[in-house]
């Protein structure tokens, strides 16, 4: 019998984060875990849009406030009871905030907090993910594991309104790039799917579903840094 496949979602709630996720669950991932900060939403939305998807998929929720890095460990140590047994193939992170703001008006402290969200918070992660990947590459060579991440264009095209979130996912960039140089040759795919713009479902590229089957595609690609997606 098949270990079961395990999706971790970091940043689940609606458009990208729910879509990826239910595209690999119907794509045969069979245990899907949604973590954000909103928890009512988590139970009440993001794991039925899941559960729709693939009903099939075993679906469980985590409350998370990545921006609370004390509190991440204990977290992981749930996500380890919750897949003891099963293969964690993917972990999944999509955690930003969008906030417009003149370019000199954003404070230090609220940085400082987005730094936390987006960069510290995945290096925590990644410590604790990578190692499984790593492992599971070992004990079954025809698997994918892959720690895929949420970016943008804003670290080639910062957007002086968007001074934070650009500060942000460059370092992110630059984080990500040094995992995939790291770790490539231990056969664990680390890269960027780098969305350019506002996502709304009426957009012809910029739609959370063609997004998530870009997503699907580059993880089934099993190489590279990084895919863009834009108009």
């Amino acid at each position: 019998m098949a270990s079961p496949r395990t999706i971790v979602t970091f940043g689940a709630g609606p458009g990208i984060g729910n879509h990826i996720s239910a595209e690999f669950a119907s794509n045969g991932f069979t245990h899907v875990i949604l973590l954000a900060r909103n928890e009512e939403r988590l139970s009440n939305e993001d794991a039925l849009f899941v559960s729709k998807a693939s009903p099939n998929a075993k679906v469980d929720t985590l409350r998370l406030d990545l921006s609370d890095l004390s509190s991440i460990p204990a977290t992981l140590k749930q996500i380890d009871n919750l897949t003891q047994g099963e293969d964690l193939e993917v972990v999944f992170f999509n955690a930003a905030r969008i906030k417009p703001s003149g370019v000199l008006d954003v404070s230090a402290e609220e940085i400082e907090e987005d730094f936390k969200t987006t960069n510290l918070a995945l290096y925590t992660i990644a410590q604790w993910a990578i190692p499984r990947l790593q492992s599971l590459k070992k004990t079954s060579p025809t698997s994918k594991p892959s720690l895929l991440v949420t970016n943008s264009f804003l670290p080639k095209e910062p957007v002086p309104q968007l001074l934070s979130l650009s500060l942000v996912k460059a370092s992110q960039r630059n984080m990500v790039h040094s995992f995939n140089l790291a770790f490539e040759e231990s056969g664990v795919h680390v890269g960027l799917i780098n969305v350019g713009g506002v996502v709304a479902p009426e957009n012809k590229n910029l739609n959370p579903k063609n997004i998530a089957e870009k997503a699907f595609a580059f993880y089934e690609g099993g190489k590279g840094l990084d895919v863009d997606i834009s108009e």
